[in-house]
């Protein structure tokens, strides 16, 4: 947990004690935060022990949740380094598979197409989600891709991709 913790906390880019202590202060972060105490929650065995911290890490995300506006359940599956550079209006499905390094801006919305659970996105390492955008459905975004702002992702985008629009359609690849 606090490895990863620290990933997310030094792509604030905090270099001051003054900056360090301002990014505590970040809703961003608190979601974070909270998202890594409900994972590693949930390795703990002791049973009565387990449950009591399980309980009390949901109450914390459903109070940053109501805050903050900001949706990460404890389920997801989010490597190190993840940065929300702002809040309110981000909703990441419960299934979303995140590589390390990604950064999502507010308004973000990871989770199914349509009705009912029929798959979530996969998405690579190195990942930037712009401002507003939707990424939907059983998909598959690759490594060091950028979806800029307002764009509705429902195809697969592949390695080095800049997608943009509705729906989401490739303007450039590295």
């Amino acid at each position: 947990m606090f490895k990863n913790l620290k990933a997310d906390f030094g792509r604030y880019k905090a270099e001051t004690i003054k900056q360090k202590v301002y990014v505590l202060f970040e809703q961003g972060f608190w979601a974070v935060a909270i998202y890594r105490l409900g994972q590693w929650t949930a390795t703990i065995r002791i049973p009565v022990v387990g449950f009591i911290l399980r309980f009390a890490a949901f109450l914390l995300f459903k109070m940053v949740e109501i805050t903050t506006g900001i949706s990460i359940p404890s389920s997801a599956k989010i490597g190190k380094g993840f940065y929300v550079g702002h809040f309110g209006g981000i909703v990441l499905h419960s299934d979303v598979v995140m590589g390390e390094n990604c950064s999502i801006g507010p308004g973000v919305l990871i989770g199914t197409r349509g009705l009912g659970n029929k798959g979530v996105a996969v998405i690579g390492n190195n990942v930037y989600i712009g401002v507003g955008a939707k990424v939907l459905g059983k998909i598959t975004i690759g490594n060091d891709v950028k979806i800029g702002a307002n764009a509705v992702v429902v195809t697969n985008l592949p390695d080095g991709a800049t997608a943009v629009g509705i729906p989401a359609r490739i303007i450039s690849k590295v």
